[in-house]
């Protein structure tokens, strides 16, 4: 399905900060009016801050979907991503799309911009400069201090001039002693209360806290040293955060103009995409959100809209506490029944018009660095829209298929879902108004990552007990059959078939020369035999095949049906693509490191244990030869560059300066090269290019043209030639005879 209208991107961290969502509401009611979907992609913890000890990098995996070809354009919320990896992470996505318009919002670090990046801001200065004259102008004051940001900060810098700038129109001289150090955190304001009441720094008149957590934080110290305000001083704050009623006396604050901030982005990013000129607006100035801290009185019916607001969230908080949301997603055994129980909680999600719980196919997978799938299944948990409850498919990072599913534009919400360091997928709310989520949807998405990696340990702990269960005729640590019940398989298989059916069998041999790899634990053990089981499995046809480890390193599929030799050589040259690009594989035992070999034979008085014992001799052959090679002059070198040339085939590995390193003439070169691995140097750089397509196609569904340029090819009609030269199939044609 295709996305109905354009759709802004927003990039955010910790989206839940009132700061943000500011922004966001402005946004998203501009998108709104001019039909755009407006999708926000956040993480949960944003962890820059000092608050978080755990390491919370697999969370950012959510942004990811910034390559998503359904965004249009792109606003950056900048004060939010300070995490430099984080900011190298967002840049490196949108450096592969310079023709995509990003606008950042804020004042961001100039290491952050990419040439294709337009910076929008509020006016701190205007802001300032108006707070210090309404200390001047309304009250007289003259003795006016300012406790600001950290010194080297940008916004600090902008929030000092605006003071200086209101002091000399007044003819007051700026005196940089009065403005004061802070971090833009609480502790800082308590430590500046502290010093004024201990007679440390005289008390000004008047005190401009440059954001209102150090107003907070001074307000309360103020009121365990028994400083009245406004008698003994008068303060104001900026940035208007809320939570006034915790804090007493009610803060005057002032409130920047993050709405028409948000709105303002909409406007030049659609411009953008329209090719048409617009002037951005110079009036982007906040206002006074009055209180008792200055003596100009409290506004009575704006601080009835924070308590109104208050309440609704005080009820949603409750929800989160005393319902038996995590007892009961807990408690579930399926997936199905996950999805139920889900479903039957959105009521604790404030406004949601839709929902929807997307997860990679694997995402139970018992390796935490799973997720390797392109396909995601998309739940869907809440639709108000049509009242339509369906699981469908999603590509992953392409936001393109959920925005389909509804007719007007909205807001949707990418959240990522994860568990120390394993990444589930993400969950996406849906908002037709202009509202967002805030800190309790945080929990209410925390309570629903734990209880899934509740459910996949559940899934493990099953696996196991079943492993544990088998009977003698399967093998532990795959699921699959044992040599013995393999032989039964097959055996019972033949017997129930028609005369003139053939059996196909596919013998593989693994970790050859293994003698010389250590493993630090048994997990990275476990991880290559995954790898290869699963291998093994994907060349299932019609779910009637066999599939065996009858030993430590020999596995064994077989297939009954008339199929052809081409089909054979398919089939094996499939597993070998899929198997050199195993990388945990690969890159522990090497390219060298694996035979394989497939023929067909007829059922009609089949005997087993001569065709398998001949096809085990074929494989013993083919080893021996291999294991002549090993103690080679070079041999160990050749492999080595082999191994990388696979592992990374479009990188570009030049045989003269390979020759000159190796300190090998490039006659000997070329000769050993082709001696070892019965193909050229060249042909066989062609082939891991080839082969790295071959798997792409197999595996994926990324075009012919992001294939070519995956595999090094930047013309696309060359590489589709090359293919053909290299399989007798066209690209498209090798990726149907697998589909």
């Amino acid at each position: 399905m295709q996305k109905k209208r354009l759709a802004f991107g927003v990039v955010a961290a910790q989206a839940s900060d009132i700061e943000q969502r500011r922004i966001m509401q402005g946004i998203i009611e501009q998108s709104r009016l001019q039909n755009i979907d407006t999708v926000v992609i956040s993480n949960i913890y944003n962890p820059d801050t000092n608050f978080f000890t755990v390491d919370r990098k697999i969370e950012n995996s959510i942004y990811d979907l910034l390559s998503s070809h359904g965004l249009d354009g792109i606003i950056i919320i900048s004060e939010a991503i300070q995490n430099p990896e984080l900011q190298n992470h967002i840049k490196e996505k949108l450096a592969e799309r310079p023709d995509l318009p990003v606008i950042v919002i804020g004042a961001p670090d100039a290491d952050f911009l990419l040439p294709q990046f337009e910076v929008i801001n509020t006016d701190d200065i205007s802001d300032i400069e108006e707070i210090t004259d309404h200390l001047i102008e309304k009250h007289g004051f003259t003795d006016i201090e300012i406790i600001n940001g950290p010194s080297g900060a940008e916004a600090s810098s902008m929030r000092t001039e605006g003071y200086r700038r209101s002091l000399e129109k007044h003819g007051i001289a700026f005196d940089s002693g009065k403005v004061i150090e802070g971090n833009f955190w609480m502790n800082s304001g308590q430590e500046l209360a502290k010093q004024y009441a201990d007679g440390i720094r005289p008390m000004p008149q008047a005190l401009i806290c440059a954001n209102d957590y150090m107003a907070y934080g001074l307000l309360d110290e103020f009121s365990e040293k028994n400083i009245k305000v406004p008698d003994d001083i008068t303060v104001i704050g900026y940035e208007h955060i809320l939570q006034r009623m915790y804090h007493y006396p009610v803060l005057t604050t002032y409130q920047r103009n993050r709405n028409e901030l948000g709105a303002e982005a909409v406007k030049i990013l659609y411009s953008k995409i329209q090719h048409r000129k617009y002037t951005v607006s110079s009036s982007l100035r906040g206002r006074f959100i009055f209180g008792d801290t200055c003596g100009c009185g409290l506004c009575s019916s704006e601080y009835n809209q924070e308590l109104k607001a208050e309440k609704t969230e005080q009820q949603y908080r409750f929800f989160n506490l005393f319902s038996d949301f995590a007892e009961r997603l807990t408690a579930c055994k399926s997936m199905s029944d996950y999805v139920t129980a889900l479903s039957n909680f959105t009521y604790m999600v404030r406004e949601i018009d839709a929902m929807y719980l997307c997860l990679f196919e694997d995402w139970y997978n018992t390796s935490p660095d799973g997720n390797v799938t392109t396909v995601m299944n998309c739940y869907t948990i809440k639709n108000d829209f049509t009242n339509e409850y369906k699981t469908s498919f999603v590509i992953k990072n392409d936001v393109s298929s959920i925005l389909s599913y509804c007719s007007e534009p909205c807001a949707y919400y990418f959240n990522p879902l994860f568990f120390d360091d394993r990444y589930f997928g993400y969950i996406v709310t849906v908002y037709q108004n202009p509202d967002t989520y805030d800190s309790i949807f945080r929990n209410w998405l925390k309570t629903v990552s734990n209880t899934l990696e509740m459910l996949r340990m559940k899934n493990d702990i099953s696996y196991l007990t079943q492993c544990q269960g088998l009977s003698r005729l399967h093998d532990s640590l795959t699921g699959m059959y044992n040599r013995t019940g393999f032989e039964s398989a097959v055996r019972r298989a033949i017997s129930s078939s028609s005369k003139d059916t053939r059996l196909l069998l596919l013998i593989l041999k693994t970790e050859l020369f293994s003698e010389n790899i250590h493993f630090d634990n048994q997990e990275t053990k476990h991880k290559t035999v995954k790898e290869i089981t699963d291998i093994i499995k994907s060349l299932s046809v019609n779910k009637n095949e066999l599939c065996g480890r009858i030993s430590e390193n020999t596995y064994i599929f077989a297939l009954l049906g008339n199929y052809s030799d081409d089909f054979c050589s398919l089939l094996k040259d499939k597993l070998i693509c899929l198997l050199l690009h195993a990388t945990s594989y690969i890159n522990e035992y090497g390219t060298d490191s694996f035979v394989c070999i497939t023929e067909t034979f007829p059922v009609k008085d089949f005997d087993y244990e001569k065709v398998t014992n001949g096809l085990l001799d074929k494989i013993n052959s083919d080893i021996a030869l291999k294991t002549s090679r090993q103690s080679s002059p070079h041999y160990s070198e050749f492999q080595k560059l082999r191994n990388k040339i696979y592992l990374n085939p479009s990188e570009s590995y030049l045989s003269d300066e390979i020759c000159q390193k190796l300190c090998l003439s490039t006659g000997y070169f070329r000769n050993i090269y082709k001696k070892y691995f019965d193909i050229s140097y060249h042909q066989d750089c062609i082939r891991s290019k080839i082969s790295m397509a071959k798997f792409l196609l197999c595996t994926t569904s990324m075009s012919i043209t992001a294939i070519a340029s995956k595999c090094g090819y930047e013309d696309e009609k060359y590489f589709m030639r090359l293919f053909q030269q290299n399989t007798s199939y066209t690209p498209n044609r090798y990726r149907m005879l697998f589909q």
